[in-house]
């Protein structure tokens, strides 16, 4: 076989490769359906319930973090989710772990 032949197939083959990197995941976090969150993977789930933590202890400034109640509140709201499909992430963890936002007006 010549060799520009071989260069071709190998060129061919790597254009036809899947990205190395996974796909790009951009969430609106006040968007966030519960039915999407319950149909998540744990990398997925856990990012997320790691922000909804950062985002909720910041507006109480509280920089500790207990690893046990993490998870049970994580778990409380993907059960809340579960039986709530149509509420929003953000409504469910707060009224699941009764959290009281202000809101800016």
């Amino acid at each position: 076989m010549p060799r520009s032949i071989i260069l071709a197939v190998a060129v061919l083959s790597l254009s036809q490769a899947p990205a190395s990197a996974e796909e790009k995941m951009v969430v609106d976090m006040a968007r966030l359906g519960c039915a999407e969150l319950t149909k998540l993977g744990f990398q997925d789930f856990a990012g997320l319930t790691m922000w909804l933590s950062g985002y909720y202890n910041a507006g109480i400034r509280n920089t500790v973090i207990d690893l046990d109640q993490f998870a049970l509140a994580a778990k409380t709201v993907k059960d809340h989710c579960a039986a709530n499909p149509r509420a929003t992430v953000m409504a469910a963890a707060e009224r699941a772990l009764k959290i009281t936002m202000l809101r800016k007006r």
